[in-house]
């Protein structure tokens, strides 16, 4: 093999090595958003549907009131 393809080949390693890393880095960062907002808003969705079941369901009756009428 030549000696200036073979430069040529350790010279553009650093590049696709830093081309790979930074493609990796992006592509963790949005699928670590996707997922954290996507867990997130279930999480939210979740706990607003139970607070609505807590407080219809288990809503005080209302009293009715029992007294002597006044006479």
């Amino acid at each position: 093999m030549p000696e200036r393809v073979r430069g040529a080949r350790f010279g553009l390693l650093p590049l696709v090595l830093l081309w790979l890393t930074v493609h990796a880095v992006l592509l963790a960062a949005l699928l670590g958003a996707k997922f954290l907002l996507t867990k997130t808003a279930v999480l939210v969705l979740l706990l607003v549907g139970a607070a609505v079941f807590v407080f219809t369901r288990f809503r005080a009756s209302q009293r009715k009131l029992t007294h002597s009428p006044v006479a």
